[in-house]
This record gives C-alpha cells, structure tokens and sequence, in this order.
C-alpha cells in the first residue's frame, strides 16, 4: 500500500532566522503589554463593565461581591448573587492579601501558559501536516505534460503555473527545474508554531478577554492543559484538567471526547482502547468528584450546585449576553420555558455526538468543531469563548485556499463587533432603542460564527475528500 501513496508538498516559508526572532520579541512585547495596562491603567475597570467580555458566570465583579460576602462570614450564594465556582473564591482570598500587581501577574501569567502550549500543540500539528500522504493517482517518476500541473521550484521557494507547456519553451522533459506532480497534490506551507501563538496574542478578542480580568481565561487554561496532556499520553494530567474545566464552565464537559481519542491513537489493540477509555472516564469521574467534595469543605454545604450549575442550566440570570438565549427566555411564555430549555440543552448532545462520530480519526480537527459549537450554544457566551476555538483555526492554514465564503465571513464579524457597542447603548443608556437592537446585532455574529465553522468543516472534507480520491482533484463538486 505504501508505494501507492505520496508525501505532501510542502513549501517552506516564515522559517527564517530573522523572522523567527521577530516572532519571539513580539510575543515577549505582547505579554508585557498586558501586565502594564492590567496593572498601571484603568482600562480593565472599563472593559470588565462590558457584557461582551463578562457575564454572571465570568465576570470579576461578580466574584469579587461574592468573595465580600465569604470573607464576613456569610454565604456568597445566598440569593443569587455570586454564581461562579467556590474554588475561584478561595483563590481571589490568597490575592485579596497580596499586592494588585499578583492579579495582574496571574492573568498575564495565564494567558503566557496557553501561548506556550499552543505552541506545542501546533509542533503536534506540524507533525500531523507532514505525515498525512496522498493516494497517487500516477506512476510517481513519470513526467506530466499537463500545463496546469507543472510547477517550477524557483530559488526563494515560489511556485509558479506554466502557461505553455514546456517543450515551447525549449526545456528538456527531463530538466531537473521540473517536478511530477501529476497527481494535482496541493503546496501546502509548513506551519510554523510561533506564528500561531503570536496570532493568539494578538487576537483581538484574546487581549479583551485578558484585559478584562474575565475568569474564562482559568477555564481556556485548563481546556488546553487536557489537549495538551492528551497528546502526550499522560491520562492523569489530561482528564484532571478536563475535570477541572468542566468544573469551571460545565459545558467543558465536551473536551473528554477528544482527549479519549489522542489516548487512543496510533493505539491497534482494540482491548487496551478500551481499557484506557474506562481508565479515563474513571479517573475524570473521580476528579469531578474532587474538585465537588474540595468546594463542600470549604463552604460547608453544596448549595453552589443549584446556585452556580443550576443557573447555566434553567438560564434564570437573563443578563444580556453575546448569544441569543437571554433574549428567547425574556420573550417567551412562562409555561413553554421548560420545554424549550430542554430543547435548547440537548442541543449540546444533537451537534457534538455526531462530530465526535464524525471526526473521530481527526481528534484536534474534532476539538477544534467541538470547542466553536460550544462557544454558540452554551447559556451565557463571553468573547472569551470565541477566542478559545480561534486558537486551532491557524494550525489549518491549508484549508483557507479551500474556504468558499471568508470575504463574507470577515465582513460578519467586522460589522457586529463594529455595531455592538452601539446598539447596546442605544438601548440600556440612550432609551432609545429596544432588546430588538441588540439581538439582531447578536444574531449577526452568531451567523458569522456558524459561516466560519461550516466553511471550515467544509474545507476540511473537500481536502480529505481530494486525498484520498485522486480523479476529484482539481475539480469543482456538487455537494448533495
């Protein structure tokens, strides 16, 4: 089988020593960037107010109310007011006595940590993008007189298409300028793993998030933690972090899919599969448990489970939001609303399931699948969500040349992020407008989202479609 499949083409680019070195000072200026305005500005005071970075499950004045209340002895979840995790108000306890630049140090320190397992998780990748081979559809040595084939390697690594073939040009069918690639494989850039973590910091919904001071950014570290941890093979790691994300934001529960699947691979005993899939399920269990058991000793009751899990689950805090189901719940009738919360909640279920089924040879694909639909159906979305799945769309650079709608996608998320401010102000402090205004601008980045995940779901088949069928290369396909 293997003398009928080729490597990738690959183009080597952005590998420079140079370049390489711009990134890390980037990087380096990115994160002191953060440190200084969380720390000696009072930007983070303004962007915290926002609903678009914070919600009643992240925001740092929620919690800071409800570590008030812990600290004088009182119980923070008593009437609703502080909805996140306990665990986060024993952390806030230790920072409440040590100096404000040991926040802003956390929070810079944080987003530092994802950068650098992004980069690792983007080495996984590279090595992914070097070893997928393509079936040959032609005998590998033989010279192709296709025009629309021929590829010169030029000195700085450029290719260029021919427009006459070659023998009017006087070359020798066997010149070495030339190249087989009969089988129409595409050149392919080779990632580059500090360029994906500089386009993370430099992400504008990264830097809000940070500067906010959003308690997301704990629950984006622990979500890479596990894919990290997975790919390395290391089960404890790896589901005490899924835990812990779960524990944090329950709809991270979804990560345990694709951690499962990098424990798996390149595994062909179906029995030891199995042995560490019940392993796994096991032990994230266990921790869930834990983490649970960790939060009863230390507030003495589990009342949090309604106060917290509760609230994400039966939507009770209608706080206006980037998604759209505060809106819905606001509108509808009284008596339909635990219809349609269930409905909603199993939406969870009716996309991911399939995904995983779907994806399951491609496990950091399927996270990156996974982690954008959860950004859309979760209860109380922040800005933060977005960027979390933002992070895996660089490490498919390959697939943009197969994108269908990005010029629109673009103009989407330019025009509601643009228009959202606004139409939150005209209606909360102008009175001018209505809940209308802000949803329909929801409604459109919603959109945008759901155009950029099903543009890349479809890249990525119409790729692997063309891997693997060597006939349909090069050619437009009516997808039925």
């Amino acid at each position: 089988m293997k003398q009928n499949l080729l490597p990738p083409l690959i183009k080597k680019k952005y590998d420079t020593v140079a370049f390489q070195k711009f990134l890390k000072i980037s990087i380096a200026l990115l994160l002191i960037s953060r440190l200084f305005i969380l720390n000696f500005t009072k930007i983070p005071d303004v962007l915290g107010q926002r609903f678009e970075l914070t919600t009643p499950i992240t925001s740092l004045k929620k919690l800071k109310e409800g570590l008030y209340l812990f600290q004088h002895g009182l119980d923070p979840y008593e009437g609703g007011l502080y909805t996140q995790a306990p665990l986060l108000l024993f952390l806030y306890h230790i920072l409440s006595y040590l100096p404000k630049i040991f926040e802003s140090l956390l929070y810079t320190t944080c987003d530092g940590l994802i950068a650098y397992y992004i980069y690792h998780i983007s080495i996984y990748r590279k090595k992914n993008q070097l070893s997928l081979y393509w079936v040959k559809s032609a005998p590998e040595n033989k010279f192709s007189t296709d025009t629309e084939n021929a590829v010169i390697d030029s000195d700085n690594d450029s290719e260029q298409e021919l427009k006459v073939p070659p023998q009017k040009l006087g070359i020798k069918k066997n010149n070495k300028l030339f190249k087989d690639i009969s089988s129409q494989r595409p050149v392919d850039i080779l990632l580059n793993p500090l360029l994906v973590v500089t386009i993370y910091l430099v992400n504008p919904f990264t830097i809000l998030s940070c500067l906010s001071k959003s308690t997301i950014i704990f629950n984006n570290l622990a979500y890479v933690l596990a894919i990290h941890f997975a790919i390395k093979k290391n089960i404890n790691l790896s589901m005490f972090f899924a835990a812990l994300g779960s524990y944090l934001s329950f709809y991270s529960f979804v990560i345990v899919g694709p951690c499962l699947l990098f424990l798996i691979e390149n595994k062909n005993d179906s029995f030891k599969k199995k042995k560490i899939i019940a392993e796994a399920i096991g032990l994230y269990i266990v921790y869930v448990a834990s983490l649970l058991g960790v939060s009863y000793l230390l507030l003495g009751s589990f009342r949090f489970l309604k106060a917290f899990y509760g609230v994400v689950l039966s939507i009770s805090d209608l706080t206006p939001n980037i998604g759209h189901y505060w809106y819905f719940f606001t509108e509808i009738f009284e008596h339909f609303r635990i219809f349609f919360l269930w409905v909603f909640q199993l939406h969870i279920i009716i996309f991911v399931v399939p995904s995983i089924l779907k994806f399951k040879e491609q496990p950091l694909f399927l996270t990156l699948v996974v982690t954008s639909l959860i950004s859309q159906l979760k209860t109380y979305p922040s800005v933060g969500d977005v960027a979390l799945y933002m992070i895996f769309i660089p490490m498919y650079q390959e697939l943009f040349k197969y994108m269908t709608y990005p010029f629109y996608t673009l103009n989407f998320f330019l025009y509601s992020i643009s228009f959202e401010p606004l139409m939150y102000d005209l209606w909360i402090w102008q009175g001018t407008g209505n809940a209308n205004f802000l949803f329909i601008i929801n409604l459109i980045f919603n959109i945008a989202q759901i155009l950029l995940l099903t543009d890349t779901i479809h890249a990525f088949l119409k790729r692997e479609h063309e891997r693997h069928y060597p006939e349909f290369r090069g050619k437009e396909l009516a997808w039925k």
